[in-house]
């Protein structure tokens, strides 16, 4: 057996009421997740839990008026992102050009980092059945805030497979992306591992830009899915993007941000229809 993982992505509805006290919520934690980053950039990046549980876990409750158990989510979410810069920077060695010709190589480690790490976006870490629960049978989200808890209704149709008892759930995160509210939840279910003497179905594929998936399976069937619109609408972004990198002014450099978030949402739906019309060849 192995562990299959995914996140999904709830669309909660909220009230005026709920929204402040999400949004205050969100920015609250941004800001201890700050104030944890540069204690830890200020004392030789130490990221053991318990040690920094014992020296913050006081002014995170008081200074940025966090429950407990948001406290020391925000702890763990510091610490996490230390440690996936810290992977990052071990696998990008300094290099230089010695004397002799030869390529030297310096491990580089969170030290090289000329300041703490930055939370800019306001979110919450949110533990299951701690910070965020599902209530009247799974209609209804119940979630933390700095006050009292509150409940909400979420778009559960798409996900309904997924919030049963077969799948495990994670520690959420609370976003607000434009204006609308989600909650990121990562699920997790034991699948069995993949065994080569169950395999009935092969087809074969072949990946390109003329042509941007070529299939064929054991019954002789092939598929051809042209890439040619595909290049003719990104051509036209990349048009596009050229003639806002021209002008440099404030409204430009705002177009080209939401210009560039609608290609990549265009493409990874692009991406996403194609491989499941593969997978369920």
């Amino acid at each position: 057996m192995s562990d299959l993982t995914k996140t999904i992505k709830l669309r909660i509805h909220v009230s005026p009421e709920q929204e402040i006290l999400f949004r205050q919520m969100t920015e609250q934690y941004r800001q201890a997740c700050n104030f944890v980053s540069q204690y830890i950039f200020d004392n030789q990046f130490n990221l053991a839990y318990q040690s920094l549980n014992k020296e913050l876990y006081s002014d995170l409750r008081v200074l940025f008026g966090l429950k407990s158990q948001l406290a020391q989510s925000s702890l763990k979410t510091v610490i996490a992102r230390y440690k996936t810069v810290k992977r990052q920077l071990f696998h990008k060695p300094y290099k230089y050009k010695a004397e002799d010709g030869n390529w030297k190589y310096i491990p580089k480690t969170l030290e090289w980092l000329w300041q703490p790490i930055i939370f800019k976006r306001p979110q919450t870490d949110l533990v299951r059945n701690r910070d965020y629960s599902f209530v009247d049978n799974g209609q209804s989200l119940s979630i933390n805030t700095l006050g009292k808890r509150t409940r909400c209704t979420f778009e559960s149709k798409p996900f309904s497979e997924y919030l049963d008892s077969s799948w495990n759930l994670g520690t959420a995160k609370l976003i607000e992306l434009k204006g609308l509210w989600y909650l990121h939840i990562p699920i997790t279910k034991a699948v069995e591992c993949f065994q080569k003497k169950n395999v009935r179905h092969v087809v074969g594929i072949d990946r390109g830009l003329r042509f941007l998936t070529v299939s064929y399976d054991e019954q002789g069937k092939t598929e051809f899915v042209s890439g040619r619109k595909i290049a003719a609408k990104r051509h036209k972004f990349l048009k596009i993007r050229q003639q806002l990198q021209s002008k440099g002014t404030k409204s430009a450099k705002r177009r080209l941000k939401a210009l560039s978030g609608r290609e990549n949402r265009w493409m990874s739906d692009v991406n996403h229809r194609i491989s499941k019309t593969l997978v369920t060849k």
